[in-house]
């Protein structure tokens, strides 16, 4: 039988799993951002926008989108800040349905119950204040619906501004997809 002191007991693995839980809902804003540039610069290729684009004009637009991404991921990596004990343990017992001092008197008891870990919310509305995933969400669905499949190397022309895509990896697509 482990002591209730133990790392592995119910209540500390509750403790430790719930702050990195909380740790990652406060890192993904910092993120996101970029996942949402790729996206973004995927949509805007299955749509050919970057197809008759001038060189430097593409490189402009990438340039100022990863600006304002490292911008946007900036200030959300600024306002991080680990969650304190209290928020922790008030976190572990709302998802457990208990009292946060309930928390606090399990530390002294030989048998602790397992306690569950409550899942991560996104906090992508943080952000994404514009909600421009669900621009991206919209373009690419009536892409497929108005322009049905179009080539990879015409989604990934979004990054290949000095030229095609290049071979290495077309032929991984074909070889992903069985071809």
């Amino acid at each position: 039988m482990q002591s209730n002191k133990s790392p592995f007991a119910p209540l500390n693995r509750g403790l430790f799993f719930t702050q990195m839980t909380m740790m990652w809902e406060r890192i993904l804003p910092a993120l996101f951002p970029y996942v949402l540039l790729v996206i973004l610069i995927l949509v805007a290729g299955q749509w050919g926008l970057f197809r008759n684009l001038p060189k430097p004009v593409h490189l402009a637009v990438l340039a100022a989108g990863l600006v304002i991404t490292v911008v946007a991921s900036v200030r959300a990596a600024l306002r991080f800040r680990m969650p304190t004990f209290t928020e922790i343990n008030t976190r572990l017992a709302v998802d457990n349905g208990l009292r946060p001092e309930r928390l606090l008197a399990m530390r002294h008891e030989r048998r602790q119950p397992k306690l569950r870990i409550g899942k991560a919310k996104a906090g992508i509305a943080a952000a994404d204040p514009f909600a421009l995933r669900y621009v991206a969400l919209a373009g690419a669905i009536l892409g497929v619906l108005i322009l049905g499949p179009v080539p990879v190397q015409q989604v990934a022309s979004g990054f290949c501004v000095f030229g095609d895509m290049p071979e290495s990896f077309a032929s991984m697509h074909l070889a992903l997809i069985g071809k």
